[in-house]
């Protein structure tokens, strides 16, 4: 988990400055974000889970926490709150903590190609994760076109969603950063 200074920095930090202030390489082409939003119901604490629609190219009907891309000259936490929002209806109250991200390699399409073309423009995503308080958390409504249901998840419940296994680990960890200050 990370301190309450480094959020203060990822609330100006714009996507093109995290990545000039990184050493590690590969250096990320992209930054998105991820929000893991905490809900408590009877003294359990859950992470919401939006479920991508069937038709998305990459992992159609599996499971994810809200997030996306870091737009140019937003800030991290300015793209985490807009991202929450648009996916959720939900609006962010409180970043609670920033917790372990992960580095992953897609391929980008173009706009309007065709499923049966072949990209060749592979890129490295850098994902930064967040655990976020909302205000309202039975506001939720989903975009048809990206998420076709949601579901809060549990410790207990974890398994049975399906979901790439590195998403896994970040529900996992979201859940463990959370139950240090829910």
């Amino acid at each position: 988990m990370y301190t309450s200074e480094l959020l203060a920095l990822r609330a100006t930090q714009t996507a093109a400055e995290y990545i000039l202030s990184l050493t590690d390489e590969p250096k990320p082409h992209h930054i998105v974000t991820g929000g893991a939003i905490s809900h408590t119901n009877y003294g359990v604490l859950s992470v919401l889970l939006i479920q991508r629609a069937a038709h998305e190219r990459s992992y159609p009907n599996e499971w994810e926490i809200p997030g996306g891309h870091v737009d140019p000259g937003e800030s991290i936490l300015e793209s985490l709150s807009r991202e929450i929002y648009e996916e959720t209806n939900l609006v962010v109250t409180k970043v609670l903590c920033e917790f372990e991200g992960f580095q992953y390699w897609s391929t980008k399409y173009e706009e309007g190609e065709s499923d049966l073309v072949d990209s060749t423009l592979t890129v490295c995503t850098l994902q930064l994760n967040f655990c976020v308080l909302v205000s309202d958390t039975s506001a939720i409504k989903l975009d048809p076109n990206e998420h076709q249901q949601y579901a809060w998840c549990t410790s207990e419940t974890l398994e049975q969603f399906k979901m790439t296994p590195t998403m896994r680990q970040v529900v996992s960890n979201a859940l463990d950063s959370l139950a240090l200050f829910i």
